[in-house]
């Protein structure tokens, strides 16, 4: 929060990693938190001060420049003296200067936090508010909170852990002699602030916030910030966990079961309330004790839980079933879903004309809101057929903002059927509307089935009446005063009818709560036609309400006539075209495709069951439906003044291939192997197109036409793409970070399958990664290219369905994304880029004792899980394929393997096969067949194609693969067998010591020599466990020979026991025989076991090893 207090942002970073490692790993006491605690962890609150601040500065002297500490945001704002506060002595600054309390406060309002720490620097004490008295004394004065008992008990459970925040006594400089009683201080008697966080959270918010200052320097080395985690990682764990203690429930309708939100807690005798959250439920955090809690919401009666025992630990379970006074708000949660057989819907009136007169209102008068909430009410309870009362949000003052819906199906967006709104009372001293909304609910439900224009207009459309938009002044606005503005506006003195997003002109007021609430409902609901009543005039005013220049003129918008005409006849929701947009395939609908009419700039969408409706004044009309992945479709329409026009619109799939879409039911198969598969040959066939020239971006061009092939994308532009491709195909991709770089930016990594991040073991996985040198970014570009591609055609062309469908492919664009950022374009022979930061070739750095961190995020996150059936990393600087290994070594095992797919993908490639890449710099290269062993193209150590250590097999004497066996290496390291039996292990090259162990076997012992240059294979075979229960057999028979005869004397069973024990050391151990080709260097391609093969027709591995890594270098 303070830029230049610094252990905070980073202990914050550590908890973030570990709070994850542990949970990964199977940490019970983390991932019992995690399951049951949403944690939100900001780093850092002011990054601006932070870039300003040096290290090393502890902050003792306040030499330098203002601002020049970091200690305040880039506009010379302090953060924690920024917040709204209750003991203010003047206006707090501007939110416009300080943009990160603005993002805080709005933060706080979208979640309801129940914990918080705000982490600091300067001293070593854990505070709690309130920060500041009405005094504003600079220290000495204790401000109590409602709440004292368990800020204090918040702050000992961090103070008690920290080893020394917990004597009291930090002894900084300057205040060496500064004490805190038991390491914690209420904020104001320390010392006065105004406007602080924690202050805000406990007033403003359902959250308590203490204040935890970690250490004296307050940007020390970072040398120290292993300490400083180590101090501090008890502590934050333990604060985390006390979100539990306490009270917690939910608060529900007793008739419908439906979680109540914003119902009020109150515990008796502490004067500070909580409200629940969306679903009703509730935290309350209280200290061991027995209390009295009552829960209240507006139109349910009150209800009181006494004696409730709260005990220390979990949090007492308590639940409230409030009973309403009247019938109780159904949320709208129905969708009827369409399909082309149900599209036909009635236009004609039930019911046949007579001289029924229809019920008038008979009570005027003005409904103050607790009147208007009982009437609403009322009917809502007596017509419970054909109305639905429910709330958009609350008020400023926290009055209901409530709409009354009167439908033949409420709840029910029936397709087919438009949706009207009516919103009064905007302004709150405009009363007029509201009243009458409020007559028109009495007169519906009234003559509904009584008389026919009523009833007609309830079967036939969806109303949704809003009375008052405004209540706060309403109540603020006085009978019969028709000239001042009182009550005009919000209570937050804003004007509702100026507070929304304007097309010319940029609005700079806060968005208010109503206003908020009701842009949100107008997204919810396909609303096709609306009204706002206000008053002060009598005229019906039509869009547009300003113009560009913001003169008082015509502004006419592109629908002007069909405006004019509903002016003039005050509500015609039924005119013009209606109908639906479906899909050929299944005939269902689809949602958000668009509905344009010629000459009219103004479309609209359809809603989730494909329904539209477009009002259109009398003519003829050409109107185009349209919808992404689908061919458009336009129809010339007629529209007569009789009623709305039904006009459906069935669209087909855009495809590569329509006929590949038309065999769909086939070619999506998986099931079928060998030469009947019906896709073989077209996978083939596809695998060859991609590789032709330029074959890749003229298959994805034909795929979509707005793909822009032809630019680099820099690191933001990487991580948007990605991210984009996750949330628009959520269903095949996952997006993980596998580590920094050195200079901090994400090494992604991007999965694509058909059950992307579920263990799939049957299917073959292929690794993609390019950028090891950041000058190279051509192979980054193409994995992009290929990922989108995937995506794109994914269930619309066959062979690539069926390639996500069965193989796992995981791609890592960018490994040195430091360096793609120095590298510079079209600079072909430059090596700016080529290292990472560090200066270090990341290419020599897959060793067993990796220095950078771009290595160490593939070796740990990504080698060493040893799952991939194939590896292939894109490089840059000729057009070859080479293939393990990089360093002259023994024969390869399984060389032919490697050759054959290296092979293939140069034999597709338009130039690479033939072995002349005519490089500029390297213009006489003759590479035969595009191939080559990667040793005779660039000898070099430490290639991530070399995976250096050891690889096993552990198996029984019966040969059955033994899992999770452990492997003890040097009697320190620890590794289990997977499924199938295997392990690998990185290892520095020499002797090592290898001790194998499994249940119900013999430990195995055994040595394995590592070449520096790849890694050594070892099998090891287990004995069965020769003992009786958990005792070597020959001990068990000595004693039970020992207890038979009455001769034998104490000392002489003594001696035969040892006498075992010392036979158990001799023949407990046995190394294993290895032949010298045990011990040769390889790298092998693991075989899955499956009987899919990711090159099932061209190549099919059949050994047991390890994976492999193809490199191709491409300009």
């Amino acid at each position: 929060m303070h830029g230049d207090e610094t252990v905070s942002r980073q202990v914050l970073i550590y908890l973030a990693r570990e709070l994850a490692a542990g949970y990964r790993r199977g940490d019970l006491r983390l991932v019992r938190l995690l399951n049951t605690t949403d944690v939100y962890v900001l780093p850092s609150l002011n990054p601006d001060g932070f870039e300003r601040a040096r290290e090393g500065d502890c902050g003792f002297s306040d030499s330098g420049p203002p601002g020049a500490s970091g200690r305040d945001n880039s506009r010379g704002r302090d953060l924690n003296r920024s917040f709204p506060d209750q003991f203010s002595t003047g206006e707090p600054p501007s939110l416009d200067d300080v943009p990160e309390v603005r993002a805080l406060i709005e933060w706080i309002r979208r979640n309801k936090f129940v914990l918080s720490g705000n982490l600091h620097g300067g001293s070593v004490v854990a505070s709690y508010p309130f920060d500041d008295s009405p005094e504003h004394k600079a220290t000495g004065i204790y401000s109590k909170t409602s709440d004292d008992e368990v800020f204090k008990y918040l702050a000992k459970a961090y103070a008690s852990n920290h080893p020394i925040m917990k004597t009291g006594a930090p002894h900084c400089p300057g205040d060496e002699d500064e004490t805190f009683k038991d390491g914690i201080t209420n904020g104001a008697h320390w010392y006065d602030v105004e406007g602080g966080m924690q202050d805000y959270n406990y007033l403003w918010a359902n959250c308590f916030e203490i204040t935890l200052e970690l250490s004296c320097c307050k940007y020390p080395p970072a040398s120290q910030l292993q300490q400083e985690w180590e101090n501090n990682r008890e502590s934050l764990i333990t604060l985390i966990e006390k979100v539990h203690i306490g009270v917690k429930g939910f608060v529900k309708d007793s008739v419908t079961g439906a979680g109540l939100e914003n119902a009020t807690i109150s515990v008796a005798g502490i004067n500070h309330n909580i409200t629940t959250g969306r679903f009703g439920d509730f935290h309350r955090l209280l200290v061991p004790g027995t209390y009295n809690i009552t829960a209240v919401l507006t139109g349910y009666m009150p209800l009181t839980v006494n004696n409730i025992i709260v005990k220390e630990g979990p949090a007492t379970k308590v639940n409230f079933p409030l009973r309403p006074t009247v019938a109780s708000v159904v949320p709208d949660t129905t969708e009827v879903v369409v399909t082309a057989s149900t599209v036909a819907m009635s236009n004609s009136p039930l019911g046949t004309q007579s001289s029924h007169q229809p019920v008038q209102p008979q009570d005027f008068h003005h409904h103050h809101f607790p009147d208007m909430e009982i009437f609403l009410r009322r009917f809502a309870n007596e017509y419970p057929n054909i109305t639905r009362l429910y709330s958009l949000g609350k008020s400023v003052e926290s009055r209901e903002l409530y709409v009354m819906e009167i439908s033949d199906n409420p709840g029910v967006h029936e397709p087919g059927e438009p949706e009207f709104k009516y919103i009064g009372n905007m302004h709150g001293n405009e009363v007029v509307g509201r009243e009458l909304l409020l007559n028109l609910i009495e007169y519906l439900c009234k003559n509904f089935g009584t008389d026919p224009d009523v009833t007609d207009l309830v079967l036939n459309t969806r109303i949704h009446l809003m009375p008052s938009m405004n209540p706060d002044g309403y109540e603020k606005a006085q009978e019969g005063d028709s000239i001042s503005v009182v009550g005009r506006n919000n209570s937050n003195n804003f004007d509702l009818n100026r507070n929304f997003p304007d097309q010319f002109i940029q609005i700079t007021d806060p968005t208010q709560p109503e206003t908020i609430a009701v842009m949100s409902w107008m997204k919810t609901y396909p609303f096709v036609l609306s009204a706002n009543l206000h008053g002060g005039s009598l005229v019906v005013n039509y869009p547009f309400d300003d113009d560009e220049q913001g003169l008082a003129t015509y502004s006419k918008s592109p629908d002007d006539a069909v405006f004019q005409q509903i002016a003039l006849s005050y509500s015609k929701v039924h005119q013009g075209v209606k109908g639906f947009v479906l899909d050929a395939t299944d005939g269902r609908g689809i949602l958000n495709a668009t509905i344009s009419v010629a000459e009219i700039n103004h479309p609209v969408t359809t809603y989730k069951t494909g329904d539209y409706w477009r009002l259109l004044v009398p003519g003829t009309y050409k109107i185009t439906a349209s919808a992404r992945g689908y061919n458009p479709v336009t129809k010339n329409v007629t529209v007569n003044s009789e009623g709305a026009v039904q006009v459906n619109f069935t669209l087909v799939r855009s495809s590569t291939d329509s006929n590949n879409e038309s065999k769909k039911g086939k070619g999506d198969s998986t099931n079928n192997e060998g030469a009947s598969d019906p896709t073989t040959k077209e996978f083939e066939t596809l695998i060859k197109d991609l590789s032709a020239e330029n074959g890749l971006e003229g298959f994805m061009l034909r795929s979509s036409s707005n793909l822009a092939l032809y630019r680099y994308h820099s690191y933001k532009d990487l991580s948007e793409f990605l991210r984009g491709l996750v949330m628009n195909y959520p269903h095949i991709t996952n997006l993980t970070n596998l580590g920094q770089s050195a200079e901090y930016r994400h090494i992604w990594s991007l999965e694509i399958s058909n059950k992307p991040n579920v263990s799939e073991p049957e299917e073959p996985k292929i690794r993609f990664v390019a950028g090891i040198h950041g000058n190279a970014p051509v192979g980054t570009e193409l994995l992009l290219a290929l990922a989108e591609f995937l995506c794109l055609n994914y269930k619309k062309n066959p062979a690539v369905t069926q390639l996500v469908d069965r193989t796992r492919i995981v791609i890592v664009p960018s490994l040195n994304p430091d360096g793609r950022e120095r590298a510079q374009e079209k600079d072909c022979t430059s090596k700016i880029g080529q290292t990472n930061a560090r200066g270090k070739d990341l290419d020599t750095d897959f060793t067993n004792n990796a220095s950078q961190p771009e290595t160490k995020a593939i070796i740990e996150n990504l080698i060493q899980k040893q799952d991939f059936s194939l590896s292939v990393a894109l490089d840059g600087g000729s057009v070859l394929v080479t293939y393990p290994y990089d360093k002259p070594v023994q024969t390869v095992e399984n060389k032919e393997t490697l050759k054959h797919l290296a092979s293939l993908y140069a034999n597709n490639h338009p130039s690479m096969h033939m072995g002349q890449p005519s490089c500029p710099n390297k213009s006489d290269e003759n590479i035969p067949g595009g191939v080559m062993r990667g040793a005779e193209w660039h000898s070099h150590l430490g290639s991530m194609k070399v995976h250096k250590g050891v690889h096993g097999f552990v198996k029984d004497k019966t040969g059955k693969p033994i899992s999770k066996a452990v492997i003890v290496l040097n009697e320190g390291i620890k590794v289990h067998t997977k499924e199938g039996g295997y392990f690998h292990v990185l290892l520095a090259p020499g002797v090592h010591n290898i001790n194998a162990i499994a249940d119900g076997y013999q430990q195995q012992h055994s040595q394995v020599f590592v070449h520096h240059d790849a890694a050594s294979s070892v099998v090891i075979v287990f004995d069965t466990d020769n003992r009786i229960f958990g005792l070597p057999r020959e001990l068990v028979v000595t004693v039970s020979g020992a207890t038979m005869s009455a001769l034998i004397l104490t000392a002489c069973i003594i001696w035969c026991i040892c006498s075992i024990k010392s036979n158990r050391h001799k023949d407990g151990f046995h190394r294993l025989r290895q032949h010298h080709d045990e011990y040769e260097d390889e790298i092998r391609m693991m075989s899955t076991g499956s009987k899919k093969s990711l090159l099932s027709h061209e190549f099919q591995d059949e050994t047991d090893t390890e994976e492999e890594t193809l490199y191709s270098s491409k300009h």
